[in-house]
């Protein structure tokens, strides 16, 4: 019957359907035809609709599946084969991979099918791993985890870049350019040699090449996962022994009031000892405090405070990080100077240079002579000022911008409360 597909043989109706021309090339049947085992037309038309619709739909999903089989592109050709696999109920691997009785599964599955020829051989494992380098490697994964860089600074994104590419420069100098599937585990275990002898020549830390491998390991990981690959991470269980190591301390109060006379740091520039002083009342990152925005900094207030936000800068490390924050003593005078001199200018939002300038300026003056003190230091202090004082958890992680572990409920303390839990201990201009 004409636009339904049926004909009736006998009492039985069939679906009966000559395959349209555009899908002949993953179709190898010209002509469907088989009973519907119902002799209820009502009940046949509506069961030949249910198969109209999934067989067109499998017919255009082959196809895009072919036209990405026989894609240019090496990767798009090899993630096609992947899902080819997969649809098959297989996982993806490679013809020089799968043993005797892998193979004959997939043979069983090949001579039951009606795959197209592309289809077979994807299934068989005959579509090779397309051969591209570390460095093409780093840029799938850096596009697939566009979600988790683009929350941070121009700066933080740089550095996070930076760690992978000095991982595959280390990689190569250790073992010389390889493509990324020509990495195996004992090329891995040859890095790892490569740094220990590394770190008891140069007196590194074991965290240096930790860090490196374990960004191997993850780059590895997502580019197996893009394309559903189950192979073993050649990167795995290569870390060299960390010894725990001793966490930042404060500094004390007489050492802040130290850092803040005019002649302290003769040679550090004006913009990072305002930062400095934005830090010491307020217990912010010095990432949150150089990303601050004029708009975040609210002087004509009743209680002038910032608001760490995000912002066109940066973002936040934690959902719990946004927060309003009271000025006090020194740190009202430099969100003062910042205002007046129209915000940061070009030190926006440049957090790890602020930081290696102000901390290698700490050590040169004499003023830190702790390896466990630093920059963050000041953050650690106010941290402590709270603690000393006896000041209630949940406001204490209001001000510090922390996870507050117990159920939330209302708002918290308002800006008011918060400055006069601050003023004891607030630190005033030199």
């Amino acid at each position: 019957m004409w636009g339904t597909h049926l004909k009736q043989k006998g009492r039985w109706w069939h679906y009966y359907r000559a395959v349209p021309r555009e899908f002949h090339d993953v179709e190898r049947k010209r002509l469907i035809s088989f009973t519907l085992k119902t002799g209820d037309f009502v009940e046949a038309r509506r069961r030949a609709a249910e198969i109209s619709a999934q067989m067109e739909q499998d017919w255009r999903e082959a196809k895009a599946r072919g036209v990405s089989l026989c894609a240019q592109d090496a990767a798009e050709r090899y993630r096609a084969a992947c899902q080819v696999q997969r649809n098959a109920g297989f996982e993806p691997r490679t013809a020089m991979d799968l043993s005797d009785a892998e193979l004959l599964d997939r043979l069983r599955v090949l001579i039951n099918g009606h795959e197209t020829a592309p289809e077979q051989k994807a299934v068989l494992g005959l579509v090779e791993e397309p051969e591209f380098s570390l460095g093409d490697a780093f840029d799938r994964f850096w596009d697939y985890i566009k979600d988790e860089w683009t929350l941070l600074s121009r700066d933080q994104q740089r550095v996070k870049r930076n760690i992978y590419l000095k991982a595959i420069r280390n990689f190569e100098e250790a073992i010389g350019p390889l493509s990324f599937h020509k990495v195996e585990r004992g090329h891995a275990v040859r890095f790892r040699s490569w740094w220990v002898d590394r770190v008891q020549a140069k007196g590194l830390k074991p965290y240096t090449a930790n860090r490196e491998i374990n960004s191997l390991r993850r780059m590895y990981s997502v580019n197996f996962d893009i394309v559903g690959l189950s192979k073993t991470n050649p990167f795995s269980g290569v870390r060299l022994k960390e010894v725990a190591e001793v966490s930042r301390i404060p500094f004390e109060t007489e050492q802040i009031q130290t850092i803040l006379r005019p002649i302290a740091m003769p040679k550090l520039d004006d913009s990072f000892k305002l930062l400095i002083r934005l830090l010491v009342n307020t217990g912010m990152r010095p990432v949150e405090a150089i990303g601050l925005e004029l708009g975040d900094v609210i002087l004509d207030h009743d209680v002038p405070h910032v608001h760490v936000r995000k912002n066109s800068v940066r973002g936040l490390k934690t959902d719990h990080s946004e927060r309003l924050l009271p000025l006090l003593g020194v740190s009202m005078q430099a969100a003062e100077e910042l205002i007046a001199a129209s915000g940061w200018g070009k030190r926006l939002g440049k957090n790890m240079y602020a930081t290696s300038v102000i901390n290698r300026n700490l050590r040169d003056s004499g003023i830190v002579t702790d390896k466990r003190q630093s920059l963050y230091s000041l953050r650690h202090w106010f941290q402590d000022q709270l603690t000393k004082r006896d000041v209630v958890d949940r406001a204490q992680a209001q001000l510090m911008g922390h996870k507050f572990q117990r159920p939330k409920y209302g708002y918290g303390k308002d800006l008011a409360e918060l400055r006069d839990i601050i003023a004891p201990f607030a630190i005033e201009a030199p």
